[in-house]
């Protein structure tokens, strides 16, 4: 069976909290639904402060509650991943900023969208707020907007809204 294989990435500031939880809950869920193989996920920071960093133990613990588990070292985004990726996923308007800033023509520039543009309780201007300094409220805050999200970026792939 021939298919398209999409490269998506999340981006947060650092990488250890609000993307890579992204992208462990959005592989989770192709996976169940199949569609694994259709999907190459990573997830970056804008920042390199935390590179090589495990996941938040906060974040992992709020993932883990709630039935996702998953691994990853911190990295920071790079020029290239702009002409590798289809879509590049900013979780604030810094982060949106911070990739255009980077993108090198109008096509790197429209791989670039707010995560929140397909939160069904949300819209493009809302961002994922940054748990990190703050109590455990907060991450399960961010948990409940990256799963809701998460479930309509998919389906918006599988109606070809997205690339």
């Amino acid at each position: 069976m021939e298919y398209k294989r999409y490269k998506v990435l999340f981006v947060c500031t650092g990488n250890i909290c609000r993307s890579p939880l992204a992208q462990g809950v959005f592989e989770q869920m192709v996976d169940e639904r199949g569609l694994g193989l259709q999907f190459l996920v990573d997830s970056a920071g804008t920042d390199s402060y935390h590179v090589g960093q495990e996941v938040d133990p906060r974040m992992q613990s709020t993932a883990v509650k709630n039935g996702y588990s998953f691994s990853h070292a911190s990295r920071a985004v790079r020029t290239q991943d702009l002409e590798q990726f289809d879509v590049l996923f900013a979780m604030d308007h810094s982060h949106f900023r911070r990739l255009r800033a980077m993108a090198r023509n109008d096509e790197q520039r429209n791989k670039i969208r707010m995560f929140r543009e397909f939160d069904p309780e949300g819209d493009e201007h809302q961002e994922v707020p940054d748990p990190y300094y703050g109590g455990p409220e907060g991450f399960e805050h961010v948990f409940r907007i990256v799963h809701r999200t998460s479930q309509s970026i998919i389906e918006a792939f599988q109606n070809s809204d997205l690339p």
